[in-house]
């Protein structure tokens, strides 16, 4: 018996950003956060996840080659355990992967975001499971950010309070025609990847940072501006908002003992001349995942002036634009990529 589908799924952005969890392998966040999902049509994962009763062990390739990884070795046990009640067919099967990337991993841009969404999308279409909420939290266990990404549009990671994480997944706070006008203008600083991960930068902040604590409670309160923000589409007050959950994040980092550096001169000069270009009206707002690369919010009609201030800050390498984008999906026909494994890989 063999199965297999093909999954595409975006990286998202937060605008209001989880930093820290209170279970490291259910992946349980301290706080709630928001984010957009990009267009799939820009940036995207793609994956294919073949099961055989013949595949003996699980090979997973990423980019075109073959590798070992600790992330999604242990969410492959997750997820094995969490369907083995409802397809236990499915548990038993050796899985082969064949994930890959058109954007830089590791370096800012929420990988692990659209690669557990996709992987996990694939998978549930193997098991049939159709529930947004459980595909939601079976991304989760791969990524605490995949969970959103699955989702698609507007969405909110509720944190939950649950030990078991049954009350943390990712809710639609709008689709993402709610907001259409919205864009994501990202300058690529580096590709390169990031000498701390988001992990021990996280671990880092909750154990040694004072102002952790601070964070948490301002969050707390944030969340219901964000989602008004949005819901209104009030320009301004998002970019505001999101502004200083960015400054608040890699604050708190920056905190941390020994301190972490994500952010480079380059992400710095970005944040000021944002601010320059909103001396006159917030036209625009930036923020910064865990690594240097920024993401500029705009709207459509405000696209150039943000284009064209990046192309004046040296150390740009590439701009990338993408608009707000919907959730994983199922994609139709053969993946190529994966036919050329499949040979290799799965016994006949």
């Amino acid at each position: 018996m063999e199965i297999i589908k093909t999954a595409v799924a975006a990286p998202n952005i937060a605008l209001v950003k989880y930093w820290g969890k209170r279970d490291n392998l259910l992946k349980l966040a301290y706080n709630d956060s928001i984010s957009i999902t990009l267009d799939d049509s820009v940036i995207f994962t793609k994956t294919t996840v073949g099961l055989s009763e013949k595949l003996k062990k699980d090979v997973i390739i990423f980019n075109g080659k073959k590798v070992e990884d600790e992330k999604i070795a242990e969410w492959i046990e997750l997820a094995r355990g969490r369907v083995a009640k409802k397809a236990p067919e499915i548990a038993e099967m050796g899985m082969l992967i064949v994930t890959k990337n058109n954007f830089p991993s590791s370096a800012g841009i929420a990988s692990s975001a659209s690669g557990f969404a996709a992987l996990s999308e694939a998978f549930c279409a193997c098991a049939k499971i159709t529930d947004a909420k459980e595909k939601s939290i079976i991304a989760r266990l791969g990524s605490g950010s995949a969970s959103r990404s699955v989702i698609g549009g507007f969405s909110q990671w509720v944190c939950g309070r649950r030990p078991d994480g049954e009350d943390s997944y990712a809710v639609q706070l709008a689709p993402k025609k709610h907001w259409d006008e919205l864009v994501d203008v990202i300058a690529i600083i580096s590709s390169a990847k990031k000498k701390i991960s988001s992990k021990e930068g996280m671990e880092n902040t909750a154990k040694n940072s004072p102002l952790f604590a601070c964070r948490l409670k301002e969050v707390n309160e944030r969340i219901g501006r964000v989602q008004k923000a949005i819901l209104k589409k009030d320009f301004e007050s998002l970019a505001n908002e999101m502004m200083r959950d960015s400054n608040s994040m890699h604050a708190t980092a920056l905190d941390s003992w020994p301190p972490v550096f994500y952010l480079n001169d380059v992400s710095r000069e970005i944040i000021e001349e944002t601010h320059k270009l909103n001396e006159r009206g917030i036209v625009a707002g930036y923020t910064f995942d865990a690594g240097p690369n920024a993401h500029i919010i705009c709207e459509k009609k405000n696209l150039q002036k943000v284009k064209n201030m990046l192309l004046k800050v040296k150390g740009v390498k590439k701009i990338i634009c993408a608009g707000v984008g919907g959730g994983s999906k199922i994609v139709e026909g053969e993946n190529k990529e994966f036919a050329k494994f499949v040979k290799k890989y799965l016994p006949k």
